[in-house]
């Protein structure tokens, strides 16, 4: 079903699913449209502000000069074994170097401390390389 983000019921099953995994996921894929008009989907990590989806890349990436050049992009969930419940969310991206890095992100770093440590990744170390904050507006959602 589409529908505003905003309107993402808790006490709607499939508003329930969308606002429980967009917590709890670890990645999402994001997909970014080529000058050429290629999309590109990527593996990324995130944090779900209630507004808006936060990632952090490097700066010198296909996925960040995609954005420069078209800001649509989309995001989506991995389903369940089954697909019987999936998130998939249009919207807007910019690249924010205003957003502090994701090591001095309390709520990034306390859903990202054990994934860091189970991929072996230092945390000051992955910060400076991924240190590119972007943001994602939803403009559009299908959640069921």
């Amino acid at each position: 079903m589409d529908r505003p983000l905003a309107r993402l019921d808790p006490a709607d099953p499939d508003g329930a699913w969308a606002r429980e995994h967009l917590a709890s996921e670890i990645v999402g894929w994001l997909t970014t449209v080529a000058p050429d008009g290629t999309p590109q989907s990527s593996v990324v990590s995130f944090l779900w502000d209630g507004a808006e989806i936060v990632i952090y890349s490097r700066p010198e990436t296909s996925k960040v000069r995609n954005i420069a050049a078209n800001p649509r992009v989309a995001f989506n969930l991995q389903s369940d074994v089954y697909g019987d419940h999936m998130l998939s969310l249009e919207g807007m991206a910019v690249t924010d170097p205003a957003l502090p890095p994701f090591d001095q992100d309390a709520a990034y770093m306390a859903k990202y401390r054990a994934p860091l440590a189970h991929w072996e990744m230092d945390e000051a170390a992955t910060a400076r390389d991924f240190s590119l904050a972007i943001r994602i507006r939803p403009t559009r959602i299908r959640a069921f």
